[in-house]
């Protein structure tokens, strides 16, 4: 699992144990060196709960894949740093720590940097610089430079691999450091690049040809409108060009696709489009923005979604029932057809007669602590559980918000947010804690409360009190933004973020 094997540092300065928990980081660079991120206590309780199946510490995102059965979706799978570590390197390499994780991580990730040039729809400023600009934002600060690279040196010799994220990895300088540093140190190590695909030239050519590279390009439509409209500044045939050439100096590539409310009737294509040219293909699910989500959609859109799914006919795909690709390829799309068939249950209204998926399950228990938590500060009663399916929650929120903005004055808000977000922490938070939520009142008072509560509501706000009380107030503001943009006028520049 996880923070047994892998760091993930993030945009922010964040060290994670990976890409999807945000709400439990185990240190900060430059505050803290990345040799005692690794050792230190924060590591070592996430480390705890899962050994104790614990999933509470912000892991609900593969607690819910896990549930729906969408195994292929769980990001955060490492099991196989594991399985595919040879004896000798564990002879080498015991267990010396005090909760029995290994010395060294086998798995870095790194998303170091915003620097884009695309300004994809379901994105936004806090992953990509030209989202920035195109809302006339300040550029974020880069906290890994040259020091970073440094202290990074003992890990990447001894580290079997790393994987590159955030904005466009080959926009980045400092990841061209830490790919000179590999070919130095471990130019075995395997390397595994996520790109927009809109970039080839010799640089790039040389880091793909002079390492263990894995490319995975980014491509979310089979055709060039849909692509286009999605991947905002990008030529769709010129990409596909590219995917080509990382393909051939690679000696093969990956596909990620992002499943959303604007492509989902093209996946399918690009399932095809994957087989014929025999690429592999991994799928990403989307939670926000949420009118990106498929799981936002209600029963009747995802309904529609299951059925054009289900009718795909992979029995006339050539190679289904031999293996390979095309067989890999399949299992995943049926495994994100299993996860769009747990939202459809979810989005049902609840019965008592029927046994329900953990997946939908959950879904319902967030409904009902966002409804009973609204409704303590509108002073209202909230609905029963029979009427929180999908679409009656969407109607009971709203009424229940109109409540609270009745009830409470709007510059108030903020704060009465944040402090019956602060009452679900488990133990009464410090000075410290209480402080930070402080913050959170006056981020969440400079726009409308109301319309942050809609997007908090994709998340259980429980687990938001939690990233709360464990983040720093400045990133853990930017994260908000990030996940629950503020509503703002359109901008020019179109990012749908």
């Amino acid at each position: 699992m996880a923070p047994f094997t892998s760091m993930y540092f993030d945009q922010f300065g964040s060290v994670l144990a990976c890409c999807i928990n945000t709400v439990q980081p185990i240190g900060a660079y430059p505050r803290d060196r990345v040799a005692d991120v690794w050792s230190g206590v924060a590591a070592q309780q996430l480390r705890r709960a899962l050994a104790d199946d614990d999933f509470s510490k912000g892991c609900h995102d593969c607690h819910s894949s896990i549930g729906s059965g969408n195994f292929d979706a769980v990001n955060a799978m490492f099991d196989q740093q594991v399985a595919q570590t040879p004896a000798r390197w564990v002879a080498e390499h015991p267990p010396t720590a005090p909760d029995h994780h290994d010395p060294w991580p086998r798995l870095l990730e790194f998303s170091l940097s915003t620097r884009c040039n695309l300004r994809c729809t379901m994105c936004s400023g806090y992953c990509s610089s030209a989202i920035r600009r195109a809302e006339g934002q300040p550029l974020l600060p880069e906290p890994y430079g040259e020091d970073f690279v440094e202290q990074l040196r003992p890990f990447l010799e001894h580290v079997g691999a790393v994987k590159f994220y955030g904005g466009e990895p080959f926009l980045a300088p400092v990841n061209f450091a830490i790919w000179e540093a590999l070919v130095e140190l471990n130019p075995s190590c395997k390397v595994s690049i996520t790109t927009n695909g809109t970039i080839w030239n010799d640089r790039v050519r040389r880091v793909v040809e002079g390492l263990d590279v894995a490319i995975t390009v980014s491509i979310d439509a089979a055709t060039s409108t849909t692509f286009e409209a999605i991947r905002l500044g990008a030529d769709h045939a010129q990409v596909l060009a590219n995917a080509e050439r990382f393909a051939a100096a690679a000696g093969g590539l990956n596909l990620a696709v992002c499943a959303m409310q604007q492509n989902w009737h093209e996946v399918p294509d690009i399932v095809r489009m994957a087989n014929q040219r025999g690429w592999n293909l991994a799928f990403n699910v989307v939670r926000y923005p949420s009118d990106h989500s498929l799981a936002s959609l209600g029963a009747d859109g995802l309904g529609a979604v299951v059925a054009a799914w289900d009718s795909f006919d992979h029995a006339e795909e050539p190679g289904a029932a031999a293996g390979g690709t095309t067989a890999s390829n399949l299992e995943r799309f049926a495994s994100m057809r299993a996860q769009a068939r747990g939202w459809l249950e979810a989005a049902q209204p609840s019965t008592t007669d029927v046994t329900v998926s953990a997946s939908a399950a959950g879904a319902r228990e967030r409904r009902r602590a966002w409804i009973d938590l609204v409704a303590e500060l509108a002073g209202l009663a909230g609905a029963p559980d029979g009427h929180l399916g999908e679409g009656g929650f969407a109607a009971e929120l709203d009424r229940l918000i109109a409540g609270f903005e009745a009830a409470v004055p709007s510059e108030a808000q903020g704060a009465r947010l944040a402090g019956a977000l602060a009452a679900l922490l488990e133990e009464a938070p410090d000075d410290v804690v209480a402080a930070r939520f402080d913050h959170l009142g006056r981020t969440l008072a400079a726009s409308s409360v109301t319309h942050r509560i809609r997007a908090m509501a994709e998340l259980p706000p429980a687990l938001i009190a939690q990233g709360v009380a464990h983040e720093d107030p400045r990133t853990m503001a930017a994260r908000l933004d990030s996940f629950f943009p503020p509503l703002r006028p359109a901008s020019a520049g179109g990012a749908g973020s």
